[in-house]
């Protein structure tokens, strides 16, 4: 699928863009510095003009706003909540954050996240998940670390994120790869899957000595979903 970053909304130039990009069918359009729910709301009016007026089908472009790059950004993600049929995914920014708070750094000593973009990264994934639409990890912004971002993207899958931004193309083969479930992953899925569809009356289960209830059916689900539709 073929995203493409548009200018900020509030921008002199985002207009232009949309009058640029439209033409070429995009699937969808990344939203940079939205500062609420209304500012896709607003792209999704402009978008619904100029699919009619290009002969395109109403709908086909979509949206996904990066949702916590401001103080205020942060203060409206439940907004999301409010169906648009437009908005596909959700992501969040530590650095345009971190500059717009007048902060020196957005981690601490041992390099790790501080407390308010953890705070961003957590209320991103929670209002992506309470819109069902897609929760997609921010950039890991050292292109030369490969091992960090091996490791920042298997967090982020581990925490319910669906993939990852990437800001260089030698990172996306990294990002596949953890955000791909294993062999050994789709097979205990499967066998998940089956049990319980072997034993449709029963709320727990055991298997391999774990016990298993509906949320493990329900993430086994996912995990075979998506193996089949990454």
């Amino acid at each position: 699928q073929l995203y493409v970053r548009i200018n900020p909304l509030d921008s002199d130039d985002a207009l232009l863009d949309l009058a640029g990009i439209i033409g070429g069918k995009p699937d969808g359009l990344i939203l940079p510095k939205a500062e609420t729910v209304e500012d896709s709301n607003r792209l999704s009016h402009y978008l619904d003009a100029l699919e009619i007026a290009n002969g395109q089908k109403l709908g086909d472009t979509r949206i996904f706003p990066i949702a916590t790059e401001t103080p205020g950004a942060m203060l409206t993600l439940d907004g999301y909540r409010k169906p648009n049929p437009r908005v596909s995914a959700l992501s969040w920014g530590a650095e345009d954050l971190s500059a717009a708070i007048g902060a020196s750094t957005n981690e601490d000593e041992d390099g790790n996240l501080s407390a308010p973009y953890i705070l961003a990264r957590s209320l991103c994934l929670m209002a992506a998940h309470a819109a069902a639409v897609q929760a997609v990890d921010t950039v890991h912004t050292n292109f030369h670390d490969d091992d960090g971002l091996r490791q920042s993207s298997v967090r982020a899958r581990r925490d319910g994120f669906s993939g990852k931004i990437a800001i260089h193309p030698n990172q996306v083969g990294i990002i596949n790869d953890a955000f791909t479930p294993s062999v050994d992953e789709i097979e205990y899925a499967q066998a998940v899957i089956e049990l319980f569809a072997a034993n449709p009356d029963a709320g727990t289960l055991s298997l391999d000595g774990k016990m298993l209830d509906k949320p493990h059916l329900t993430q086994a689900q996912r995990v075979v979903a998506f193996a089949k539709h990454p």
